[in-house]
């Protein structure tokens, strides 16, 4: 991997019960790095992908993908909301220009059915709102994001909802060092000016002051700008131990 990157080898966070240090070695980290990655499907991957090619082009670093129940990737897709431009079908610029509603977006109308969503991030309202109406069977989540703990049940909603026989299936949010990444990379001040606007304190209320600390001190430290300009699997094996760490006081 070459160099450690500042601030990122010493795994230790503010946990439950005060500060938490793990057992750390280098080339441990990187090789259990490598072999969670080489054990996630491509649809898994993709998603980590394009959620790392939010944060490069300045966006919130949430990205998500469709596939068939078989692992055929239909569409894939990053969140948007600050491009001046973006592939035909897809939203930018907007509020609206999240990953997941660029996936939905781009499948054709009933021409899919039972679709695997896999996603970088638990889902905001609008975006489980998408894949309600979507053909969606499952929704694979890596990132838990409290702030959206919910909103995905619409059964509260009516009587008709609730009567509904068939809702998507949800595996995650992840408990693993994956599921810390998926929520890291979109906790980034980099394109995400909620953060500066008050956001941090409820995202703090609600638990993830350990994750904001991180992400700012990546970010403030330099070491983001060095991150960025691996691919997002070595960027993950760099960082490793931190997100050990964060994984095991939330376990």
């Amino acid at each position: 991997m070459g160099k450690r990157l500042r601030g990122v080898d010493v795994p230790r966070v503010s946990g439950h019960n005060g500060p938490v240090t793990l057992p750390f070695d280098v080339s441990e980290a990187n090789g259990r790095a490598a072999q969670v990655w080489d054990g996630l499907d491509e649809a898994w991957r993709e998603a980590f992908r394009q959620g790392w090619d939010a944060v490069r082009s300045g966006n919130i670093g949430v990205g998500a993908c469709a596939s068939t129940v078989d692992g055929e990737i239909i569409h894939a897709a990053r969140n948007r909301i600050n491009d001046q431009d973006g592939p035909h079908g897809e939203i930018f610029g907007s509020s609206l220009a999240h990953a997941e509603m660029n996936v939905l977006a781009r499948l054709g109308f009933r021409q899919h059915r039972n679709l695997v969503l896999t996603t970088t991030l638990q889902p905001c309202l609008q975006c489980a709102g998408a894949i309600r109406l979507a053909r969606i069977g499952t929704v694979r989540i890596a990132g838990h994001d409290a702030y959206w703990d919910g909103y995905h049940d619409f059964a509260k909603l009516a009587p008709r909802e609730a009567q509904r026989g068939r809702r998507a299936e949800r595996i995650g949010p992840r408990g693993d060092e994956l599921g810390v990444f998926g929520l890291l990379i979109s906790r980034f001040r980099l394109g995400n000016p909620r953060l500066v606007d008050g956001f941090d304190r409820s995202l703090r209320a609600l638990g993830e002051g350990p994750v904001l600390d991180f992400a700012y001190e990546l970010e403030d430290g330099g070491v983001l700008d060095d991150l960025l300009g691996m691919e997002v699997n070595e960027a993950i094996a760099e960082v490793w131990p931190r997100l050990q760490a964060l994984s095991a006081t939330w376990s």
